[in-house]
């Protein structure tokens, strides 16, 4: 290395050496600082850090080490610094995993929003009232649309999660869904729910994506960003 090069080096070395120290103490360190701002800062240092870090500084101030040197002061402390790095990426993916989770019920409620009575669907106005859609129609009253013997609403989000998320996961239990007149009753599974809700999905995005006119002058087609979405 020329002279030159290894002269700054050396330089960039002694600078680390400062901003390690300026970093723990809280004190500006400059060329300029006297040796009684460093000495006071050293101890500060060896009291309140670790052994290696205070050799480190202490080595980078005086008589800078070459950068071999460096990292072989700081290889004990590498896995740790790894495990925090890991740590940290882990806290991130829980944190993703809850909203992605919340999303997916919020995919369920829109799927079913689009799906739940469209009498406007294609040329077919009793398509939301028969086969999967009736279903699904049943499904939402089950799920929002509780009441108690006197008839009262029942407000219960509890209810209404459990139900959703057992919808997002095809759950093999079995619910008794029953029409708002009580003359009709059907006994299905979260699971046959599910599949109900993706055969009228689909079959509703395959409609939009041809561009078939509904109600309004207004087209399908124009709506498929919100359709699609999920």
């Amino acid at each position: 290395i020329p002279s030159s090069q290894s002269k700054y080096l050396e330089m960039h070395r002694v600078c680390l050496g400062r901003i390690i120290l300026s970093l723990a103490t809280r004190t500006m360190i400059t060329p300029s600082t006297n040796e009684e701002t460093l000495r006071a800062c050293g101890i500060f240092l060896a009291q309140h850090y670790s052994s290696d870090l205070h050799a480190l500084t202490s080595a980078l101030l005086s008589k800078p080490p070459s950068v071999y040197e460096v990292c072989s002061i700081m290889a004990n402390h590498t896995m740790d610094e790894l495990d925090n790095a890991y740590a940290t990426c882990d806290a991130y993916s829980n944190q993703l995993a809850a909203e992605y989770e919340s999303g997916r019920a919020l995919r369920l409620l829109l799927k079913l929003g689009f799906v739940n009575e469209r009498p406007e669907f294609g040329v077919n106005r009793q398509w939301a009232e028969t086969g999967d859609c009736y279903v699904l129609k049943l499904f939402r009253d089950f799920v929002f649309h509780q009441a108690d013997e006197t008839g009262r609403p029942i407000l219960d989000l509890g209810h209404v999660v459990t139900a959703l998320n057992k919808l997002d996961a095809s759950d093999t239990e079995k619910i008794v869904l029953a029409s708002r007149d009580g003359k009709a009753i059907l006994v299905v599974s979260y699971a046959e729910v599910a599949n109900c809700l993706e055969n009228a999905y689909s079959e509703l995005c395959a409609v939009s994506s041809e561009g078939q006119p509904t109600y309004g002058g207004e087209t399908t087609a124009d709506q498929s960003e919100m359709t699609h979405y999920g």
